[in-house]
């Protein structure tokens, strides 16, 4: 399994990439949970997940990548994206969810410092990135793609036991 992030010049070219490649169905990698985030400015950061309402695991999803956006990119707000997919998806009133912390990626999963620095030096204000968990990935056929799309490729691949310590997390019952 791999963790990709991919950046993008423009505020928004991260959400249209994604859109057409899931128009497209692209196999580049997996696109299902795949997350977009966007600066607009210094104060103003946005992320767009999409959440299908019908399964459980949007909120996981959320807090997983709430968690990886304020160790890698250090916006402070993430927790409130736990809280608003359980809303969404009907499930209690946010409160009974716990919120991953930046620690649970850089230390606990153990993601590399340089992937840390390189996401931060990638995403920037006026920017914008695709991140996603990949099991079925070509970083060959990916970036042939991706660039031709304006995007710039990082990734770092993760071993049995951290696999393991994701897929846990996202299995923990809500």
């Amino acid at each position: 399994m791999e963790l990709i992030v991919v950046g993008f010049h423009g505020r928004h070219r991260a959400a249209e990439v994604l859109a057409a490649l899931r128009q497209r169905e692209a196999n580049v990698f997996d696109l299902d949970q795949a997350i977009t985030v966007s600066w607009e400015d210094r104060r103003n950061f946005i992320v767009q997940q999409s959440i299908n309402l019908w399964r459980e695991e949007g909120a996981r999803w959320a807090r997983l990548w709430g968690a990886f956006i304020k160790a890698t990119l250090f916006q402070p707000f993430t927790d409130q994206l736990s809280t608003a997919a359980t809303k969404v998806a009907g499930r209690e009133n946010g409160n009974g969810e716990s919120a991953l912390t930046r620690d649970w990626w850089v230390s606990d999963l153990g993601i590399p410092d340089y992937f840390v620095r390189d996401i931060g030096a990638l995403v920037q204000p006026g920017e914008s990135a695709i991140i996603a968990l990949a099991e079925n990935f070509e970083p060959h056929l990916a970036l042939g793609v991706l660039r031709e799309c304006g995007g710039s490729l990082i990734y770092t691949s993760l071993s049995g036991d951290q696999v393991h310590k994701v897929r846990k997390e996202l299995a923990t019952t809500d």
